[in-house]
């Protein structure tokens, strides 16, 4: 096993699913880890879990989060802000989304496919696919609703590439 520099053994939510190249990551560098369930967050350390992670596989997964359960992930922002406790939300957003000023000209394949079938409903074409009356956020709306989220709750939002998760949150751990 690689001898590393960090020196904590680091906790992997139980819940934390398609993590294995964060555990690669991990283990290449032989950082130490578990899986437990955290209260807050996918990655935290043993000891001390004042900043913990919360890694998205996407922006998609991010405007899911942000929509869909938004309850749950402001119960949880809420919980990590009375508790004391950073939360950076880590979203694998590959090489082009490195900011939330980014994330604004990003292109929600959900709202994508919506604009093309509502086209197409508007010609008499592919009238048996279904869909809602109002097309998914854009990357404008999405980006507002995590600047809020980092105004209200104090979220900080980062970006990486997918292969760099492990790295990054590594580094957020040890406060780099």
């Amino acid at each position: 096993m690689k001898k590393c520099r960090f020196d904590s053994t680091i906790i992997c939510d139980s819940r934390e699913q398609k993590w294995d190249h964060v555990k690669a990551h991990f283990d290449r560098e032989g950082v130490r880890w578990m899986r437990s369930k955290l209260p807050i967050g996918d990655y935290g350390r043993l000891d001390n879990l004042s900043t913990v992670v919360d890694r998205k596989a996407s922006l998609s997964e991010v405007e899911s989060n942000l929509i869909q359960q938004h309850e749950r992930f402001r119960r949880e922002c809420e919980r990590a802000k009375e508790n004391g406790i950073r939360l950076v939300v880590l979203v694998e957003a590959g090489t082009q989304i490195k900011s939330l000023d980014d994330v604004q000209h990003w292109t929600n394949p959900r709202r994508a496919r919506w604009e093309k079938v509502d086209k197409a409903h508007a010609c008499g074409r592919m009238l048996a696919v279904k869909q809602a009356a109002r097309p998914p956020v854009s990357g404008v709306i999405l980006s507002k609703i995590m600047r809020t989220m980092q105004e209200k709750y104090d979220v900080e939002w980062r970006f990486c590439a997918h292969q760099d998760a492990g790295r990054v949150i590594l580094e957020i751990l040890s406060g780099e």
